[in-house]
């Protein structure tokens, strides 16, 4: 139960942060409205063409460039809301009040970090369908929620680790997120600089990409959910959560 309260008074402190990540969400739901009124039809059909006739290349650059970032939202809430999650603690002092208390800091950060999942989970599950019925008419199904969890399990996870060693974890993870998407991108064509044996390593240690892009395919054709995909990212997060909790058990304050 103190571990709840504490958790609790964190997120209400993280105002700021909260209200970035809803003005974000306004924003992708206002472009997914704009672009509904220009791109629809009077039977209710979307013509992406119709974006060349009203802004050109720029325009259908900027919808392109939103439509991916919309399928990205997780990632992003991730990074904006648990960045410094056990880091600041360090450098304010509030680690060691959090040492001397009858509860485990174990204890402590993992229901703080339940909770900001929990709160990354309920935005991004509502803006993005949302998005989808505004821009589309209609949303991608069950395979939604399961791509945002991969998410969240994925890069939530590694952000946490990081955040138990270091002030720079929300800029490390993104750089991660860069890298992988990269890597995993030259792996599809067959274009890694490294060997086989190397190659397969650092994709091991790497966020689950490859896995997430399966999903992504999934969420955007429709298809059926690959399970396999989803086990592997929820297996990265396990091994990483259980990685951050060792550390924030053995690493003096």
């Amino acid at each position: 139960m103190k571990a709840l309260r504490l958790g609790i008074v964190h997120v209400l402190a993280m105002r700021r942060r909260l209200l970035a990540v809803g003005a974000l969400c306004i924003v992708f739901l206002f472009a997914a409205s704009a672009a509904s009124a220009f791109l629809r039809d009077e039977h209710g059909d979307v013509h992406i063409d119709q974006l060349f006739v009203v802004g050109g290349y720029p325009a259908a650059s900027a919808m392109l460039l939103i439509g991916w970032l919309i399928g990205r939202l997780p990632l992003i809430a991730v990074l904006v809301l648990m960045s410094g999650m056990i880091a600041d603690d360090r450098s304010n002092g509030l680690a060691r009040l959090t040492a001397v208390r009858p509860v485990s800091p174990i204890v402590v950060y993992g229901v703080r970090f339940a909770l900001l999942a929990t709160i990354t989970f309920l935005v991004s599950a509502i803006v993005m369908p949302l998005f989808d019925l505004l821009m589309l008419g209609d949303w991608a199904g069950p395979g939604t929620f399961v791509l945002i969890l991969a998410y969240l399990l994925s890069y939530g996870s590694l952000l946490v680790f990081l955040s138990a060693w270091t002030r720079g974890d929300a800029w490390i993870a993104l750089l991660l997120a860069i890298l992988s998407i990269s890597w995993a991108a030259l792996d599809r064509v067959g274009f890694l600089p490294v060997a086989p044996a190397l190659a397969d390593a650092i994709g091991f240690l790497l966020p689950p990409q490859p896995a997430l892009f399966q999903l992504e395919g999934a969420f955007a054709d429709l298809e059926p959910i690959p399970w396999g995909a989803f086990l592997y990212c929820a297996g990265y997060g396990a091994f990483f959560l259980t990685l951050a909790a060792l550390s924030v058990a053995r690493r003096e304050v």
